[in-house]
């Protein structure tokens, strides 16, 4: 954030209206800033118990990992799928990960 954004909103706000041209900058009223921050912001809390984020460069080209993990708040859906299958599909999206964070 820069030393202007003192929150999360203001530093969106910023980035938002670096990307506005410049004549239609000043145009904007606070409650339209507020109402686009509300619209196009962050949706969910950023509150996780383990948050990574890696930067990983290959030679063709750069990609960024984000691993996320925390409580799952969402109701709960019926599973069709063989639990076994579900955690299989876990542990090698993990295990990759993982190898791309190691590859440096």
């Amino acid at each position: 954030m820069t030393p202007a954004c003192r929150t999360p909103s203001d530093a969106f706000i910023a980035r938002f209206l670096a990307r506005v041209p410049a004549e239609l900058r000043d145009s904007f009223t606070q409650a339209q800033l507020t109402a686009i921050q509300r619209a196009f912001g962050m949706r969910y809390t950023m509150e996780h118990a383990l948050d990574l984020r890696r930067h990983v460069r290959l030679p063709w080209a750069r990609y960024y990992l984000v691993v996320l993990c925390g409580r799952d708040y969402r109701p709960r859906e019926p599973s069709f799928r063989r639990p076994l299958w579900r955690h299989a599909t876990a542990l090698a999206a993990l295990a990759a990960g993982i190898a791309l964070v190691l590859a440096k």
